[in-house]
């Protein structure tokens, strides 16, 4: 068994973030019917590396496994109406339409209550849904920028370098997930369903929690320039083969340990550098004098001495070198699934283990459309009936569908 067998989720949105908190909700047990335009989830044809067959996403691999896709024109009366049929039948719905388009299409939150008093209705939203900023479009490197992540890294001449991680799409399933869960188990002791809001703002404000502080500094210490984001002993450098490694050093036993390994323990009770604020001070002369001494190794030999005291190191990896790193193979966190239409792929496993379920199986993302026949015929509809919305053009299915039945599943290996 499963944490979430049993749970039914419809998950109404596109992109990243909110069909990210459904892919999560699935990889637990939740049977997640994805619902997509005619033309298809927006994800598919939005590039966040170099493109897979027919120029489409890779990223849609992942965000959409453990899914069964429908294929809905929500814009139509005949559209909407599917949705409100099936809704009885439902635990969860995720969307993410901007403000007042819910509304617009009778698929917000009152609307579908009245259908469902259990139901919770998961909304997300760019901004939130007040201030100048809710009726914009938002995406997470312009959430970035509202919410000062991009200010923090930047070129020499000031220019805000953009961050190669999706902070807000990404950490905004983890806390949406973390919502549903509670309000299932609030349903439980109440049998009330409920509605659910978050925005990408918001998540990404939360991914800087320890950062996000401000207090009234007094003005003896508010000439402090320190940059303590460049701090030399959080840093990477660049050793004699070419090749990177990064340090963290933070209490003083730590930073005796670097010094004995590096062969400069003289250094370690030197008064410039023998607190962490004064380190931090004297980060630029710092710098320039390890920078000086891993120039003189090979990453290698510098990862076995430094290991060998003790000293929090790592190598900078490429992204394409994780796959098949030994630490991330040894915990299960990849998982390869023959993808019945990209081939044979590696993506992100669950992130946690729960010990006393099942571990999480893996269906491939869906083709768009691929189980909306089977999805409406679990549902009721005569097969008339589909057939003449398939005619009216508002859902799309292939003439021949693979049920889940029969896409490969993939337990990864702990």
């Amino acid at each position: 068994m499963r944490p979430l067998d049993g749970v039914r989720v419809l998950d109404l949105s596109q992109l990243w973030a909110a069909p990210g908190c459904a892919m999560y909700l699935a990889d637990q047990g939740a049977d997640v019917v994805k619902v997509e335009p005619l033309t298809g989830d927006e994800a598919r044809y939005t590039l966040t590396s170099p493109p897979i067959r027919d120029g489409q996403s890779r990223s849609y691999l992942i965000v959409g496994r453990n899914k069964r896709g429908m294929a809905i024109d929500l814009r139509t009366a005949g559209g909407q109406a599917i949705v409100h049929r099936l809704i009885p039948q439902f635990d969860v719905v995720v969307v993410n339409f901007r403000l007042g388009a819910a509304e617009r299409l009778k698929l917000d939150y009152e609307t579908l209550r009245q259908l469902n008093r259990r139901l919770i209705y998961v909304h997300v939203t760019a901004y939130g849904w007040h201030g100048p900023y809710a009726q914009r479009p938002g995406y997470d490197l312009i959430v970035q920028s509202l919410n000062g992540l991009l200010s923090r890294r930047r070129m020499p001449d000031g220019t805000p370098i953009p961050s190669p991680v999706w902070a807000a799409d990404c950490s905004a399933p983890m806390f949406l997930a973390y919502a549903v869960a509670l309000a299932l188990l609030m349903r439980e002791r109440t049998g009330e369903g409920q509605q659910i809001r978050t925005s990408l703002l918001g998540a990404a404000l939360a991914m800087q929690s320890v950062d996000a502080v401000r207090v009234v500094v007094p003005e003896s210490e508010a000439e402090d320039t320190t940059d303590y984001l460049r701090q030399a002993t959080y840093a990477p450098y660049r050793c004699g083969d070419g090749a990177w490694l990064i340090i963290i050093v933070i209490p003083n036993r730590q930073w005796e340990r670097l010094c004995l390994a590096l062969g400069i323990d003289y250094l370690s009770a030197d008064p410039r550098f023998d607190t962490p604020l004064k380190r931090a001070r004297e980060s630029a002369t710092l710098h320039e004098l390890l920078a000086g001494i891993f120039e003189t190794r090979a990453r290698d030999e510098w990862l076995s001495i430094l290991e060998e005291h003790e000293v929090p190191v790592a190598p900078v990896l490429e992204r394409d070198q994780i796959f098949d790193h030994q630490q991330f193979r040894a915990n299960g966190l990849f998982v390869d699934v023959d993808d019945p239409w990209a081939g044979p792929t590696t993506m992100m496993a669950a992130p946690f283990e729960l010990g006393g379920a099942e571990p999480p199986v893996y269906r491939p993302a869906p083709q768009v459309g691929q189980h909306t026949r089977e999805i409406l015929r679990e549902a009721g509809f005569p097969e008339e009936e589909i057939d003449d919305l398939l005619r009216q053009k508002v859902i799309l299915a292939p003439t021949s569908e693979s049920g889940p039945q029969e896409d490969p599943l993939i337990r990864p290996s702990r």
